[in-house]
């Protein structure tokens, strides 16, 4: 790979926009081409982010001079688009969701490797400072073993029948634009899940407007996610464990704030029982001491520590994807570690269940 790395982007919207925006924070890039199905609208969006090439076909830009190609079409075009790049020899960035079922991510994931082409889903969540910070507490057992995590996210959207939000030809659903980020924050903090139950609202168009998931996972964790196209929640993510909490403040899937909270425990850990039968008796008998309870009540509020970290973005936060997709590129890598392709297939998996369920279907489908 060159030094600087070139830059195409299909699509002209509004997240095509912020892409552009947030490349001009990464070191050794430069963005070249754009395309879209109205020569117009790319030949005026290359106005307003100075690019040097328009194209009035997808086509076009992957046939240019460009190493990589960032896909910011509606979903329901994604994997046309990344075979589209792929079958060029151009590697892949491509916004979530990565398809818009688990049978055309396996298609396009086959491809890229076949091809050894690098390939990657763009959700851009996963790479922002803090929640990488929240992954090393985690590690690190910061608020001890981790028993529970919630998160949601929600904001009324106006129905319109015709836009990518409700319109299935368009992968509308409020599952894959935004309980993705739940589900796909769950997969990062705690891994794959063993079953997954949920309940959706499905809307006039067929689609899903609002959900609710439960993970569960071998060692009794769980997640409790939601989201709605009806409703304003907290849009915020809750980390639960034994020794205290850590809260992504909103929006948790671009986050500038985490709130820790930390409590000395009156029962030892679970690890630390494990390791003494006399401290597992000792602990059953301080427990059952109606003072001692008393006293550590009283003393709680004492006994926490809680902490708030702040990280102002550099840019507007698509930067960190962006120089991620840098970094593999020219250390010769074909996936991110952060946001592997197997985890994209599994998260598709899993969405593709929970949609059977509620009987919500795409042409693709």
């Amino acid at each position: 790979m060159p030094n600087t790395i070139r830059w195409g982007i299909l699509g002209t919207g509004y997240i095509a926009g912020e892409f552009a925006k947030g490349l001009q924070f990464v070191p050794n890039t430069q963005l070249v081409a754009v395309g879209s199905r109205s020569l117009g609208s790319a030949q005026a969006f290359a106005r307003q982010f100075n690019v040097p090439q328009a194209f009035g076909s997808y086509e076009e830009v992957v046939q240019s001079d460009v190493d990589v190609v960032y896909i910011a079409t509606p979903a329901g075009r994604h994997r046309d688009d990344c075979i589209l790049c792929l079958n060029a020899n151009k590697a892949v960035l491509c916004e979530k969701p990565f398809t818009v079922n688990a049978r055309e991510a396996q298609e396009v994931i086959e491809l890229a490797r076949s091809k050894q082409l690098f390939c990657m889903e763009a959700m851009w969540m996963r790479f922002m400072p803090l929640i990488q910070q929240v992954k090393q507490a985690i590690a690190q057992g910061a608020i001890g073993d981790v028993s529970m995590f919630t998160a949601d996210f929600s904001v009324p959207t106006e129905f319109n029948a015709k836009n990518r939000y409700y319109d299935p030809e368009l992968g509308g659903g409020v599952l894959l634009d935004r309980g993705i980020y739940a589900l796909s924050l769950a997969f990062q903090l705690l891994g794959k899940p063993s079953q997954i139950v949920s309940q959706a609202t499905v809307g006039k168009t067929g689609v899903d407007e609002q959900a609710a998931m439960i993970l569960s996972y071998p060692t009794g964790q769980l997640a409790i996610l939601s989201a709605s196209f009806r409703t304003y929640s907290p849009n915020e993510a809750l980390i639960m464990g034994d020794r205290g909490r850590i809260r992504i403040h909103e929006p948790f899937y671009r986050p500038h704030k985490l709130s820790t909270v930390t409590k000395f425990p009156l029962v030892t850990s679970s690890k630390a029982q494990s390791s003494s039968g006399l401290k597992q008796k000792l602990t059953a008998a301080i427990k059952q001491n109606s003072l001692v309870q008393r006293l550590y009540y009283q003393l709680e509020p004492m006994l926490k520590s809680a902490k708030s970290n702040l990280h102002l973005l550099d840019g507007n936060g698509y930067n960190y994807e962006a120089a991620e997709v840098v970094r593999c590129l020219q250390a010769g890598e074909l996936e991110s570690k952060i946001m592997p392709l197997d985890e994209t297939l599994q998260i598709m998996q899993a969405m593709d269940t929970m949609r059977q369920r509620w009987g919500v279907k795409y042409p693709q489908d």
